[in-house]
C-alpha cells in the first residue's frame, strides 16, 4: 500500500483481493504430494507435519459447512478486487457500486474500503474504472448538490 500516491481530491484506489485460506490451502496440497513419496522423508519427519493434517479444515458457507480445499476457495471461482476510497462508503454508494454492469458481488469492508467480484466476462480493468468513474461522478454531484442548497 506504500506505493499509492496521496490523492489530491477524492479518488479510489484498487489492490487485488488475497484469499486468506489460499496459502494454507497451497500447504495442505504441498504436504500432500511430499507425502507420496515418501523415500524423501523418514517417518518422524511425516508425523511432524502431520499434526495440523490431523482434522480437516471446514469453511461455514450458504450451502452450509464445506471442506476447505483448493477447490472450495472463493478466489478460484470469482475475481476479487479491492477498492480503497477517500470518502465514506454509504447506502448510495453501495447502490452506485452494485449497480454496475460487471460488479458480481459487493461487500463494504469498511467504512472507507470494499471488495467486489466482477463477472468472468468482463475485463477486470474496465470494471474498476467504471466503478471508479461512477463513484467520483456521485462524490462531485453529492458535493454540487449540497452547494447549491446553501
Amino acid at each position: 500500500m506504500t506505493d499509492i500516491p496521496t490523492p489530491s481530491g477524492h479518488d479510489v484506489y484498487w489492490e487485488k483481493w488475497v484469499d486468506a485460506y489460499e496459502e494454507q490451502a497451497a500447504l495442505l496440497e504441498q504436504l500432500a504430494v511430499e507425502e507420496e513419496d515418501e523415500e524423501l522423508y523418514e517417518e518422524e519427519e511425516i508425523a511432524e507435519k502431520l499434526p495440523s493434517l490431523n482434522h480437516i479444515k471446514t469453511i461455514m458457507t450458504p450451502f452450509g459447512i464445506m471442506p476447505l480445499t483448493e477447490h472450495s476457495l472463493a478466489s478460484h471461482h470469482f475475481k476479487f478486487w479491492v477498492g480503497h476510497a477517500n470518502f465514506k462508503l454509504t447506502d448510495k454508494v453501495y447502490q452506485v457500486v452494485g449497480n454496475t454492469d460487471g460488479v458480481e458481488s459487493l461487500d463494504i469492508l469498511t467504512p472507507y474500503r470494499f471488495r467486489i467480484a466482477i463477472g468472468k466476462m468482463f475485463v477486470d480493468r474496465d470494471v474498476m474504472s467504471t466503478v471508479r468513474n461512477n463513484l467520483l461522478e456521485y462524490i462531485r454531484d453529492t458535493k454540487h448538490e449540497q452547494k447549491s442548497q446553501t
